[in-house]
């Protein structure tokens, strides 16, 4: 069967049974398994952290940011551990 919207837009019974799982389903989400998000610092650093500036060239900095990249974290975060190695 086909339906058609005030628009003029025509759409059929499989769509409109897409659009009803979705719906469906969209009801069966609560979100519940989410936790609240923390702004701010990563509690690894603690609370009495302060920044600490370091000018880099362009290739230093380049070569942070990929190496973190790679390794999935942070420029900030691979420097930590970098400190925490020595």
């Amino acid at each position: 069967m086909k339906w058609t919207a005030t628009n003029g837009t025509t759409y059929n019974d499989e769509q409109v049974e897409q659009w009803a799982k979705v719906q469906e389903s969209e009801a069966e989400y609560s979100g519940e398994h989410l936790t609240s998000t923390m702004s701010g610092r990563p509690v690894s650093v603690g609370k009495n952290a302060h920044p600490f500036k370091i000018r880099l060239d362009e290739a230093r900095r380049n070569k942070i940011n990929t190496i973190a990249k790679e390794l999935g974290t942070t420029p900030s975060h691979l420097v930590r551990d970098l400190i925490d190695a020595l």
